[in-house]
């Protein structure tokens, strides 16, 4: 069992990658992008499925965004 102040290596990791996701600008362009999309369909200004295409849209280039980010960083410059 762990001790009360001891945090197993994967919940380290996993608390890391929280931080660096709260620390990305991708992620909170996304953020911005996905309740831009949603605010217009709540004035009415587009119907659900531009909502739905928008937010698709804005997930598939945050997706790719990281993507090559991480094709960047185990193309061999930082091993």
């Amino acid at each position: 069992m762990y001790k009360i102040n001891q945090v197993p290596a994967s919940g380290f990791r996993v608390w890391e990658k929280f931080k660096s996701l709260w620390r990305s600008r991708k992620f909170w362009v996304l953020l911005a992008a996905l309740v831009m999309t949603w605010s217009t369909f709540a004035l009415g200004e587009v119907n659900i499925w531009q909502a739905l295409q928008g937010s698709i849209a804005a997930l598939c280039v945050y997706s790719t965004g990281v993507a090559i980010e991480d094709a960047g960083y185990w193309s061999g410059k930082n091993s």
